[in-house]
């Protein structure tokens, strides 16, 4: 019975790969992601003051599909993440390590990523601060 198990979940997992269109999901989370960010940077403005990092948000439900795509599709996950920071750098403005933690702290705090999760995978797609 356990095998049986074992061979359907390796199934269904498999089968992910052929259901879900990742060249499709990635772009749109990345461009959720920056469309959020510049709601961010322009609440920000109408507040007068500086954006910090804490206040780029995503929404809840983003943070959630994010926080999925990581999970299960890691490698094409670290692309389009890796493009999210240089467009947010390039079109908004906003460093890479701020984007990059931004996404981390949405993918744990409003999605479903735990946070040893969360550290091994950006840990290995967030540029780190210079040193000097």
């Amino acid at each position: 019975m356990r095998e049986v198990a074992d061979q359907l979940a390796f199934e269904v997992a498999d089968s992910l790969r052929r259901i879900i269109p990742t060249d499709a999901l990635g772009p749109t989370i990345r461009h959720a992601v920056l469309e959020d960010f510049a709601t961010s940077l322009r609440v920000s403005e109408r507040r007068g003051g500086q954006l910090k990092a804490f206040d780029l948000i995503l929404s809840v439900p983003l943070a959630k599909m994010l926080s999925w795509f990581i999970q299960h599709f890691p490698t094409s996950a670290q692309w389009y993440v890796g493009e999210i920071m240089g467009e947010a750098d390039k079109q908004l403005g906003i460093p890479a390590q701020v984007t990059g933690e931004a996404l981390r702290r949405s993918a744990t705090t409003n999605g479903e990523l735990d946070g040893q999760t969360a550290n091994e995978f950006f840990s290995r797609t967030v540029p780190r601060e210079p040193e000097g």
